[in-house]
């Protein structure tokens, strides 16, 4: 178990950004006696899959729904976003080598 500090060191998070995501549920974590945040290795993970999600510019209120998804329904959302993602350049790749022509 971490402490919030720790937490933040380890995912390159602020730490007001993790209690921001426990606060809005993305992130449970449990709390110590004396009321500190403790982050196990599943909140460890849930914030860098939050992170990966970021990366491709998914809003925080579709990863909420996103992390409440099976296992299975993860990996079938990122299959179709991986599947988007490749259409589009190949979009991108013949617009501009129309535009070289």
């Amino acid at each position: 178990m971490k402490k919030v500090s720790e937490a933040s060191m380890l995912t390159g998070v602020s730490k007001r950004t993790l209690q921001y995501y426990d606060d809005e549920g993305l992130v449970p974590v449990k709390r110590s006696n004396d009321n500190y945040r403790l982050y196990d290795r599943e909140a460890l993970r849930r914030v860098w899959k939050i992170l990966f999600l970021r990366e491709l510019d998914i809003p925080l209120k579709e990863i909420q729904k996103i992390l409440e998804f099976s296992d299975e329904e993860q990996k079938l959302f990122m299959r179709e976003k991986m599947d988007r993602f490749d259409r589009d350049c190949g979009n991108h790749h013949r617009i501009k080598d129309q535009r070289l022509y």
